[in-house]
C-alpha cells in the first residue's frame, strides 16, 4: 500500500511539474515570436495608416463638397420652378384684369377697350425689383396694345420682332399656344441699360373674347441672382469641427464666399499676385472637368495668423450657377495629425508588448498554481460533482417552478416589441402622409392665392363689383373646405381609437386615395380600380394603414420606371372572405428576396428612403389584428395590349 501511495505521489509530481516546465518554455518562445511579428506589423501599419488617413481626409472633403453641390442643385431647381409658377400666376392675374375690363366695357369698340387696357395696366409693376410688366398684342396681326418697355410701339405690328438670337417672337408665341392657348417660352433680350443679351423666361396666354395675347417674363439672371444669395448665405452659416471652410469663386474669379471676408466680392485683379495665381491655377485645373483634387501654396496674406503652407483642396464646377466650389486641408495640419496618429500607434505598440509580457508572466504563474492545486482538487472531485448534481437538481426544480412566469414575461416582451414596431411604422407613415398633404394642399392654396391677388388688384383699380367679391369669396371657401377635409382624413387615419365597425371596402380605398392621390399624380402614376363594393366588419383604420403601406411601396418602385406607370386595385368576394389585390407595373421583386420582404428592417430601397418595417407591420396587422392573411408574388399581365410585370399583394380578410 505504501509503495502504491509512493508511486501515486511520484506520478502526481510528474503530472504537475512537466506541464509547468512546458508552459514556461512555450510562453517564452511565443512571446518572443509575437514581439518580433508585432514590430513588423507596426512598420506596415504606419505606411498603410498614412495612406488610409490621407485617403480618408480627401474623402471627407469630397463628400463635404458633394453635399453642398447637391444642396445648390436642389435649391436651383426649386427656385427655377417656383419663379416659372410666379410668372404664370401674374399672367393669369393679368388675364383676370383684362376680363374684368372687357366685361365692364362690352358696349364699346375693341379700339376703345384696347385704350382702356393700356391706360389701366401700363403702370403695373411686379417682382422684387419691379422689373415685371404686362405686354399685350393682337393675336391675329401682332398689333401692340400694351408694351410699357417701349410705349412708342403701341399700335404698331410686332410680327417681325426678333430676339437677340434671331428668333421671331410672334410665331414662337403662336406655337406655344397651339394646344392649350397658353404656355411657357424663352428668348434672349438686352436688360435695361445693358448691351449683353440675357435669357428671359416668359408665359403667354390668349384672351379669346378680344383675340389678344397677354404675357410677361422674368430674366433668368435675376432668378440666378436670388438663388446665389440664398446659397451663399447657407454656405456662410456652415460650421465644421475641423475648422474647415468652403470657398466659392464665380466665373470671373471673384470670391463669393471665403473664411476671410476681406477678399469676398473683390475683383480678381485687385488681389495679391499669389492669390491671383492660385485662382487662375484652380480655374485651369477644372477646364474640361467637373471635379478634381489640387495642391498649391496658400498666400500668407489670406490669413495673417498662418504661415505659408501647402494645401490639398477638392474643387468642383457647378454648371447651373457657373461657380467653382471647394474646400481643403493644409498639409502641415495633415502631417501633424499623421504624426500624432503614428505616436499613438507607437505608444499602442509599446503598451501591447508590455501587456503581452505581463499577461505571459501572469498566465504562467496562474497555470503553475492551477497545476499545483490539481492534486488537492482530485480528492474533492467526486464530492464537488455530487454537490453540483444536487445543485443542478435544485436549479431544475426552480426552473420548472418559474418556467410559466418566464414564458409570460417573454410574451409580454414580444408584445411590447410589436407595439414598438407598430408605433414606428405609424410615425413613418405620418411622415409620408405629411408629404401627401403637401401635394393635396398645393392646388387649393394656389387657387386661394390667385383669387385673393385678383381681388386686391381689382380693388386697387376700383373695378371690382359685389357679385365678383361674392363669387371670389365662395371660391376661397370651397378651397378651404378641401383643406379642411384633408386634415379630417389625416386626423381620422392617425386616430388611436380602435374598434370594429361595419364599412364598405370602397370607402376604405377612397380614404387612402384621398390622402395620397395628389402625390401619385405628381409622379405621373395612374390608379385603376375594379371594385366589388363589399361590406365587412373589422378595424377600418388598420386596414387603411395596410393599404397605404402597400400603395406607398408601389409608388416608390414606380418612381424608377420611365414608361407609363400604373397601380391596379381589385376587390371581390371569395367564399366568406374579402379578397383585395394590389399590383403595379414596376418590374416585380427579385426572386431571391421576395420571401424576405415581410421581415423586419429588410428593405429593397436605399437606407435614406426606407426602414424595412412597413410591410412587416402590415403583415402583422393583417394576421394578428384583422385575422386575415397577406402574401406577395410577381405577376405578369396585359393592359391596353401591352405586357407588364409587377409585384402583386393579396389581402384576404374575413367579412
Amino acid at each position: 500500500m505504501t509503495n502504491l501511495d509512493s508511486k501515486n505521489n511520484n506520478l502526481l509530481k510528474w503530472i504537475i511539474f512537466l506541464p509547468v516546465i512546458g508552459v514556461l518554455i512555450t510562453s517564452f518562445s511565443l512571446t518572443n515570436i509575437y514581439i518580433n511579428s508585432i514590430n513588423k506589423t507596426y512598420e506596415h501599419e504606419v505606411i498603410e495608416m498614412e495612406k488610409s488617413y490621407t485617403k480618408k481626409v480627401k474623402s471627407e472633403i469630397k463628400n463635404r463638397i458633394n453635399n453642398i453641390s447637391n444642396t445648390i442643385d436642389k435649391n436651383y431647381n426649386f427656385q427655377s420652378n417656383e419663379s416659372k409658377q410666379i410668372v404664370k400666376h401674374f399672367v393669369n392675374l393679368g388675364h383676370s384684369i383684362v376680363n374684368t375690363i372687357y366685361e365692364n366695357n362690352k358696349h364699346k369698340t375693341k379700339e376703345q377697350i384696347y385704350k382702356i387696357i393700356n391706360t389701366q395696366m401700363k403702370d403695373i409693376r411686379f417682382f422684387d425689383n419691379k422689373s415685371g410688366y404686362f405686354f399685350i398684342y393682337n393675336a391675329k396681326n401682332a398689333i401692340s396694345i400694351l408694351l410699357p418697355a417701349a410705349p412708342s410701339l403701341v399700335g404698331k405690328s410686332l410680327i417681325n420682332v426678333k430676339d437677340k438670337n434671331d428668333k421671331n417672337l410672334f410665331y414662337s408665341y403662336q406655337k406655344v399656344m397651339e394646344k392649350d392657348g397658353q404656355g411657357f417660352d424663352t428668348w434672349y433680350w438686352n436688360k435695361p441699360n445693358s448691351i449683353i443679351k440675357s435669357k428671359k423666361i416668359g408665359y403667354v396666354k390668349i384672351f379669346e373674347p378680344l383675340n389678344i395675347v397677354i404675357g410677361t417674363a422674368i430674366y433668368e439672371e435675376d432668378i440666378q441672382h436670388t438663388i446665389a444669395k440664398n446659397v451663399v448665405k447657407i454656405i456662410e452659416e456652415l460650421k465644421f469641427q475641423d475648422d474647415g471652410y468652403i470657398f466659392v469663386i464665380d466665373k470671373k474669379g471673384t470670391s463669393l464666399s471665403h473664411k476671410n471676408q476681406k477678399i469676398v466680392g473683390i475683383p480678381l485683379n485687385k488681389l495679391s499676385s499669389t492669390t491671383q495665381k492660385n485662382v487662375t491655377y484652380i480655374r485651369d485645373k477644372l477646364k474640361g472637368k467637373k471635379e478634381t483634387f489640387i495642391e498649391y501654396i496658400q498666400d500668407k496674406k489670406i490669413f495673417d495668423e498662418n504661415r505659408i503652407s501647402k494645401k490639398i483642396s477638392y474643387i468642383q464646377y457647378n454648371k447651373n450657377l457657373e461657380w467653382i466650389i471647394g474646400t481643403g486641408l493644409y498639409t502641415d495640419n495633415l502631417n501633424k495629425q499623421i504624426k500624432e496618429k503614428k505616436l499613438a500607434l507607437e505608444q499602442r505598440l509599446n503598451d501591447n508588448i508590455n501587456l503581452i509580457i505581463l499577461i505571459s508572466v501572469i498566465l504562467s504563474l496562474i497555470i503553475v498554481l492551477i497545476l499545483m492545486s490539481i492534486s488537492k482538487k482530485i480528492k474533492n472531485t467526486i464530492l464537488y460533482y455530487s454537490r453540483e448534481l444536487n445543485n443542478k437538481n435544485s436549479e431544475l426544480k426552480l426552473l420548472n417552478t418559474n418556467l410559466e412566469e418566464k414564458i409570460n414575461k417573454q410574451v409580454s416582451i414580444l408584445r411590447e416589441k410589436d407595439l414598438f414596431f407598430n408605433q414606428q411604422a405609424k410615425l413613418i407613415s405620418m411622415g409620408e402622409m405629411l408629404g401627401n398633404i403637401a401635394h393635396q394642399w398645393r392646388q387649393p392654396l394656389s387657387a386661394i392665392c390667385t383669387v385673393a391677388s385678383g381681388i386686391q388688384m381689382r380693388k386697387k383699380m376700383d373695378i371690382i363689383t359685389d357679385e365678383q367679391i361674392h363669387n371670389d369669396l365662395n371660391n376661397i371657401i370651397n378651397s378651404t373646405e378641401v383643406l379642411s377635409q384633408t386634415i379630417d382624413d389625416f386626423r381620422e387615419f392617425h386616430s388611436n381609437k380602435k374598434e370594429k365597425v361595419e364599412f364598405e371596402i370602397q370607402s376604405a380605398i377612397d380614404k387612402v386615395l384621398n390622402l395620397i392621390l395628389a402625390n401619385l399624380k405628381s409622379k405621373d402614376i395612374a390608379v385603376h380600380k375594379e371594385i366589388q363594393n363589399i361590406k365587412c366588419t373589422s378595424y377600418k383604420n388598420e386596414l387603411v394603414q395596410v393599404l397605404l403601406n402597400i400603395i406607398n411601396n408601389a409608388k416608390d418602385a414606380l418612381v424608377e420606371v420611365e414608361e407609363d406607370k400604373y397601380i391596379f386595385i381589385n376587390t371581390k368576394q371569395k367564399n366568406n372572405n374579402l379578397l383585395i389585390e394590389i399590383y403595379d407595373n414596376a418590374g416585380g421583386i427579385k426572386g431571391d428576396i421576395i420571401q424576405r420582404v415581410f421581415e423586419p428592417y429588410f428593405t429593397t430601397k436605399f437606407k435614406s428612403k426606407g426602414t424595412g418595417i412597413g410591410l412587416y407591420m402590415s403583415k402583422n396587422i393583417m394576421e394578428n389584428s384583422l385575422k386575415g392573411t397577406m402574401s406577395v408574388e410577381n405577376y405578369n399581365f396585359i393592359y391596353e395590349e401591352n405586357s407588364y410585370t409587377g409585384a402583386k399583394f393579396m389581402l384576404v380578410l374575413p367579412i
